[in-house]
């Protein structure tokens, strides 16, 4: 009877520990592998957006490189129709396709928002 209880406790031992090993095995970071071309030793950048909640129903979005704020964008300088269009998936992903092309300044990006809102809704 102790033999078969030092069976069963071994069994519970290494299903923990086989519950560990697959734990390890997602637990490491995606961009480690994602984001390095081996061949070349170069690591990419990480180009991210995340929109803010600001005290007075605000809002801001930051485009970060690398966890360095690169661009703030004022919710309250924008219209409906442009907040709107950035809480969209397609929205983010042309702010993120307009800083990768080089846009530096909040008043280029307000006026290539615009032309972007008009095409989509006259089409």
């Amino acid at each position: 009877m102790k033999n078969n209880m030092d069976h069963d406790s071994f069994n519970v031992i290494s299903i923990t520990d086989e519950m560990r090993e697959n734990n390890n095995k997602y637990s490491l970071n995606k961009f480690d592998y994602d984001l390095h071309k081996e061949e070349d030793n170069v690591v990419e950048k990480i180009i991210r957006v995340k929109r803010f909640s600001v005290p007075n129903k605000g809002e801001r979005w930051k485009i970060f490189e690398d966890n360095k704020i690169v661009m703030i964008i004022e919710g309250s300088k924008l219209s409906k129709n442009e907040k709107e269009f950035l809480y969209s998936i397609e929205g983010i992903q042309w702010l993120l396709s307009e800083y990768k092309q080089g846009i530096k300044s909040f008043n280029s990006l307000k006026k290539n928002m615009k032309a972007r809102l008009l095409t989509s809704n006259s089409q």
